[in-house]
Order: C-alpha cells, then structure tokens, then sequence
C-alpha cells in the first residue's frame, strides 16, 4: 500500500512536470515571435531595404512546422520585403496566443 502511493506521487510529479514543460515550450515559440518581430520592426525603422538571409532563414525554418499558408506567403516575398514578413509574424503570433491561452 505505501508502495503504491510513492508510485502515485512520482506519477503526479512526472505529470506536472510534463504540463511545465509544455507550458514554457508554448511561451518560448511566443517569445521567439517576439523576438523576429522586434527585429523586423528595427529593420523598417532602420529603413533597410530587405530582411538579412540569415534572419529570414530563421523565420521562415520558425514558420515551417506552424503553417504552410504563411509559408508560402514568406517564399513568395522573394524580395524579403520587411513589410510583408513583418505581416507574416502577426499572422504567426495570431496563431500562438491561442495556443497558449487554452493551457
């Protein structure tokens, strides 16, 4: 009987800590919108002409597993307008904070 409950406990203990750690990956993939929209935002202020490769690489890898619509929307800015990815991140954004208000 006592067995039985340490065993009840640790599964209660694995189970919070699987709710916590899907808890902070859902805010990290907030955060790292986050984190692309600041950028982009600094690169309109900035008036460059274009996201760099590299960050647009990032986001568009970021973009892949959460929708293929805004997928298709980054490849087609072959001129890596910061406009249309800035748009782009408000959509992904969109798509997140849904995701972490049913948690």
């Amino acid at each position: 009987m006592l067995s039985d409950a340490i065993e009840e406990i640790h599964r209660e203990f694995e189970a919070a800590a699987d709710r916590r750690n899907q808890e902070l990956k859902r805010r990290a993939d907030v955060r790292r919108a986050d984190d692309f929209l600041l950028s982009v935002e600094d690169i309109i202020e900035n008036r460059l002409a274009a996201v760099p490769a590299p960050l647009m690489d990032e986001i568009t890898q970021f973009v892949r597993p959460l929708s293929r619509k805004l997928l298709r929307a980054l490849n087609r800015n072959v001129t890596r307008d910061p406009v249309r990815v800035l748009d782009v991140l408000f959509d992904v954004q969109q798509l997140l904070l849904p995701r972490l208000m049913v948690a």
